[in-house]
């Protein structure tokens, strides 16, 4: 028989609730049907019967869920601003991360180390998008998002990377965007957006 408490976290999750919270209401649940079937053989019903009796009492998993839903306090923030989550601060982070390691190798040059601490950013900087976008792919899987707005958000920031350019000095960073290479969108693509379309289609057909 199908786990009713599986499907609910299933639903919970497409509806927005974060997987956390859903973690901590399927174990709550789970404990207190534990609770009942144990109840229920102890006063005389066979194994099988107590427990297809506690999930009766435990409740209608369609009710039990939408009365979840019907909170939006409850929702999680990529299901409230969407926009803002999946674009706005994966973009951001980028930012941060190319602005950290250009501030690295400018202190590394001030010391006369800016030739190794340059061998050791660039590799960085080309990987750093490649984590961001995982990581929106990632959470995007775990929360059963819709596909539109991470799938904007790692095109964002995939695009962002192939078209940013830094010119490092002992002094200072000049920053200058350029056309996206072709070639560096399709390998970024490749490792990233072409595995996470596949999990969600995947995670969606079941």
């Amino acid at each position: 028989m199908r786990d009713p408490i599986a499907g609910l976290s299933e639903r919970l999750l497409r509806g927005g609730i974060s997987p956390a919270r859903v973690a901590r209401y399927a174990a709550e649940l789970d404990e207190h049907l534990e609770d009942l079937t144990a109840e229920l053989a102890a006063a005389g019903l066979p194994p099988e019967q107590a427990r297809a009796a506690a999930r009766q009492r435990l409740g209608d998993p369609d009710l039990l869920a939408a009365s979840m839903l019907a909170q939006p306090g409850l929702r999680s923030l990529p299901s409230r601003l969407p926009a803002f989550a999946w674009l706005a601060l994966p973009l951001v982070a980028e930012l941060a991360v190319v602005a950290g390691l250009a501030a690295l190798v400018v202190a590394a040059a001030r010391h006369g180390f800016g030739t190794p601490a340059t061998a050791i950013v660039d590799p960085l900087l080309l990987v750093a998008p490649l984590g961001i976008a995982w990581s929106i792919g990632r959470s995007a899987l775990r929360r059963r998002a819709g596909a539109g707005w991470p799938l904007a958000g790692m095109l964002a920031t995939l695009i962002a990377a192939a078209a940013l350019e830094l010119s490092i000095g002992a002094d200072a960073v000049a920053v200058s965007l350029r056309s996206p290479t072709p070639d560096v969108l399709a390998v970024y693509a490749l490792l990233t957006i072409a595995p996470f379309l596949l999990l969600h289609r995947h995670l969606r057909a079941h």
